[in-house]
C-alpha cells in the first residue's frame, strides 16, 4: 500500500529503511528520497516509526537485545 502517492513510496519502502537503521520520520524521508508534496503522509510516517520502535524495544526486552543501560561499561 502506498503512503505517499506524491512520491510514490510504499509500507515496504518505508519498512525497508527502518530495517536499514532510520529511526525518525525525518530520516525515513531522508532515506526514500522524499521531494515536497501535499504532507498528508507525514503522520502516518511518525505513527509506522513510533510502531517500529516500540516493537523494536519490545522484541531488545523480551530476548535481552540492544539495551543501552546495559552496554555502559564499569
Amino acid at each position: 500500500m502506498y503512503v505517499c502517492i506524491c512520491n510514490a513510496v510504499t509500507e515496504d519502502d518505508v519498512h525497508g529503511c527502518m530495517a536499514s537503521g532510520c529511526t525518525t520520520a525525518k530520516a525515513v524521508k531522508a532515506a526514500c528520497g522524499f521531494k515536497p508534496g501535499c504532507g498528508l503522509c507525514t503522520k502516518r510516517i511518525h505513527s509506522m516509526v513510533s510502531e517500529y520502535r516500540a516493537s523494536t524495544a519490545l522484541a531488545d526486552a523480551l530476548l535481552g537485545g540492544n539495551d543501552p543501560a546495559s552496554s555502559t561499561a564499569a
